[in-house]
This record gives C-alpha cells, sequence and structure tokens, in this order.
C-alpha cells in the first residue's frame, strides 16, 4: 500500500505554475547568502560563502532526499546510494536520492509505504570534529539509534567519516542552528551539498 499523492516527487507543472519543493532550513540559509539549484524538485543550498573556511567540521543540510517510511520493517532495502534505517521490527525508513526513489519503491513489497520526505530534516555533520559536534549535541553513543539531540527527540546515523542527524521538519532549523553554533566553535560551519560531496562525508 503506497501514498504516492503525497510524495514530493509527484508535483507537475500546471497552468504556469513551477512547484518546487524547499527545505524548512532554507530561510536560515538565505539569510546567510546560499547559492540553490533546482535539482529533482528541489531547491536545493549548494553553496555557501565562507565554507572553504569550514575544514574542520561541515554542516550542510540534505533534506532534499526521498524518506520513505514502511511498516513493517521487514527485508532492508539495498543498493547504491540507498540509506535503511530499521526503527523497530514494526517501522523502518528508508532513504536515497530522488533519481532512485522509483527504484526503491519497487522493492517495497506489500508492505505498507508512506512518503515522509517533507515530514522531516536531515542535517549531514561532517568533517575531522564531526564526532565533537556530535557528542555536544546528544548523548547518543551508538548508531543508528534514536534520542534526544539538542533537547528534542530525533535520530542518528553513521554516514562515511560523519553523521545524520535526522528530526522533524518543523524543529530542522533550530536542530541547524545549534549544530552551527556548535560546529562554529571548532573552526567549523555551514556549507552547502556541493562541498560536502567533495570529501566531507
Amino acid at each position: 500500500m503506497s501514498h504516492a499523492f503525497m510524495s514530493v516527487d509527484a508535483a507537475a507543472d500546471r497552468g504556469g505554475f513551477h512547484p518546487v519543493a524547499t527545505s524548512a532550513i532554507a530561510r536560515a540559509q538565505r539569510d546567510l547568502g546560499a547559492t540553490f539549484e533546482e535539482r529533482d524538485g528541489w531547491l536545493v543550498p549548494v553553496a555557501i560563502p565562507g565554507e572553504e573556511a569550514h575544514a574542520a567540521v561541515q554542516i550542510a543540510d540534505v533534506s532534499h532526499l526521498t524518506k520513505l517510511e514502511l511498516r513493517p520493517a521487514g527485508t532492508p532495502i539495498e543498493g547504491d546510494g540507498v540509506v535503511w534505517y530499521e526503527i523497530s521490527p514494526r517501522r523502518a525508513l528508508v532513504m536515497c536520492a530522488p533519481s532512485l526513489a522509483d527504484a526503491v519503491r519497487a522493492q517495497v513489497g506489500e508492505r505498507f509505504s508512506l512518503d515522509v520526505t517533507s515530514g522531516y530534516s536531515v542535517i549531514a555533520i561532517a568533517g575531522p570534529e564531526a564526532e565533537t559536534v556530535l557528542r555536544r549535541l546528544t548523548h547518543i553513543h551508538h548508531f543508528p539509534s534514536g534520542g534526544e539531540i539538542a533537547h528534542v527527540q530525533g535520530h542518528v546515523l553513521q554516514r562515511g567519516g560523519g553523521y545524520w542527524v535526522i528530526c522533524a521538519q518543523e524543529l530542522g532549523q533550530y536542530v541547524w542552528e545549534v549544530a552551527v553554533d556548535r560546529a562554529s566553535a571548532l573552526g567549523g560551519g555551514p556549507v552547502g551539498v556541493d562541498a560536502l560531496g567533495r570529501g566531507a562525508a
């Protein structure tokens, strides 16, 4: 069972209107002078002024990833660029680039599937001081796992040499700003997704 009509990537041009999704963190990034590009139906922050100085730890917004909640968790969905997170035997979250979403949906089978892309913010923390920043945000010490992050509920996944913090979208800007503040004390700060892709994660 799937509610495909709730998918961000189901939006289509109509009557001269061109729908584009934006992250809950976009306003904070605009205030920093971020450059945005439209990618897969999303306005994605690709660069932020001063990001080249943030080699120690980088904070990036990857909320544009497609996020599907599956019930029950069942057999993990795998593949290049696919991230599987079993929250419990009854529930799992699978994330991927929007371009991979159709291939992921084809593996869902008879499980209940709900597109929760717009319901969650995903903040990447990368770089040599990523673990230090995470320790200043949460007491979660094993991954993937859920719990309190910056005094709100969320989840932490290890990704490459860094971490993804997942939280409700309405809390995304708050968690982003706390993470950026913790990173700035270590010589880090916000970066666009393209900087993150140049070996940051």
